[in-house]
């Protein structure tokens, strides 16, 4: 596609080309291109060609470029056209597509935008903006076929061929009792084979996984990792089915889910590449300041104990392994327990389990790296009273930092945080002034 960009800048830039020429020649180029291919061209043109673009050729900007946009080019491109423009081609978009748009719209945009599309589309926006931003609601589909179970298969095989729409990707029906409660489905397969006088009751599968219409997406997720369904139904909170959702649905929510904890973990916001310099300098401060401690904390632990640092040399050569390695330790620990959490691989009584392993781990890890620094410090410095030491705070740091790392998610998960905030600077900063009080609190115990 950069080849593509440079060849209209060139074009736009051209002062002698004419307009008429200039459309033409960009019209040649475009006139295939998929409307997301189109969305990385604005993205790369620099700001005074974008605009000569979209005055030029406005008719390859439509609903289906802007929703492939992403912020800040989404806003400018609104605020260049208007949504006015985009009225004519709002109907060409998927129903994911829609919610994604209007989300980032604020209230005013958002109820101009609604307004514009076709009525039923209008209401199906409606209803699925009705639930929470990360819930399943916002993510479901209705493609789906719905018959009582009180239906002999002849009247159910006589109601699909009336139905009007029947969805493409339909592989099954699904059952609900007289309370209109979702009971159970039916492949078409066994439909189609089963005896046109039984009811659907006796020929139904009552052993369905539904989801709430209110849980979070990442519920959703979950199950598709467990059960390894193509769909699940989705129900209200009186177990009327309103909806499915697909595990090709959830391929995005995945990729967000990850992003998310990736972005938590690092104390980075999503799409900061394109994002204002500025709002971003603030949003990196704000977590960066737990680091600013730890930069602060480990000069003064040092500090108490510099007589020490003083009679024996080798601790400031030293001193800096105690501190990284808990770290490393600590992040790896961590990062495997966030990864449980996020996928529920990882339930309340495994806890002490994992503890014991982790905290075992550490142990067997920090006496096996203890050792070999030990011996290199023996060999480097020739004193063996140093090289205990060093053995000894070593093996600490890595059994502390292993505990840190399973302990520390556990007590975010438990008091309703994300997991992965209790990673990055917070298990750094523990783990680095620990082991510096640890190896030079030896030291001065043992060597001086």
């Amino acid at each position: 596609m950069a080849k593509i960009s440079r060849k209209i800048f060139n074009i736009i830039n051209n002062e002698k080309y004419s307009d008429e020429l200039r459309i033409k020649k960009i019209t040649l180029i475009l006139r295939d291109k998929h409307p997301a291919d189109i969305s990385d061209l604005i993205e790369d043109l620099d700001s005074d060609s974008r605009k000569v673009f979209f005055k030029l050729t406005p008719h390859f900007v439509d609903s289906r470029v802007l929703v492939n946009l992403v912020n800040p080019y989404r806003t400018k491109t609104l605020a260049f056209f208007g949504l006015e423009h985009f009225r004519k081609s709002v109907n060409q978009l998927k129903k994911d597509e829609l919610i994604e748009l209007v989300e980032q719209f604020n209230v005013k945009d958002r109820k101009a935008f609604i307004e514009m599309m076709p009525k039923k589309m209008k209401d199906i926006v409606k209803f699925l903006m009705a639930y929470p931003e990360n819930s399943v609601g916002r993510n479901m589909s209705f493609d789906f076929v719905l018959i009582p179970e009180y239906f002999s298969v002849e009247e159910a095989l006589k109601y699909l061929k009336e139905k009007k729409e029947i969805p493409d990707s339909c592989s099954e029906i699904f059952t609900e009792n007289n309370n209109h409660e979702l009971v159970g489905l039916i492949s078409l397969t066994r439909l189609l084979k089963s005896d046109k006088k039984k009811k659907l009751r006796d020929i139904e599968s009552p052993d369905i996984v539904e989801i709430s219409a209110t849980d979070d997406q990442e519920v959703a997720h979950n199950l598709f990792n467990k059960y390894h369904f193509v769909r699940i139904p989705v129900v209200d909170k009186n177990g009327h089915m309103i909806g499915l959702i697909r595990a090709s649905d959830l391929i995005d929510i995945a990729q967000e889910e990850i992003t998310e904890d990736f972005n938590q973990l690092v104390g980075t916001e999503d799409d900061e590449i394109n994002a204002p310099l500025l709002p971003s300098c603030i949003k990196r401060l704000r977590w960066l300041s737990v680091a600013v401690v730890n930069t602060l904390l480990s000069p003064f632990i040092i500090s108490l104990f510099q007589d020490a640092i003083q009679q024996i040399v080798a601790l400031a050569v030293l001193m800096p392994i105690a501190g990284a390695l808990g770290g490393n330790i600590g992040i790896q620990t961590a990062s495997v327990i966030i990864k449980a959490f996020s996928t529920e691989e990882f339930r309340e009584e495994q806890y002490a389990k994992v503890i014991r392993n982790e905290t075992l781990m550490g142990i067997f890890n920090g006496l096996v790296i203890g050792t070999l620094l030990g011996i290199t410090a023996l060999l480097w410095f020739n004193d063996w009273k140093l090289s205990v030491v060093l053995c000894g705070a070593m093996t600490f740091c890595a059994t502390w930092a292993s505990f840190l790392g399973v302990a520390l998610p556990i007590i975010f998960n438990r008091f309703g945080y994300d997991s992965s905030l209790s990673s990055g600077p917070l298990i750094t900063t523990i783990t680095d002034v620990s082991g510096y009080v640890v190896f030079l609190g030896l030291a001065r115990l043992f060597l001086c």
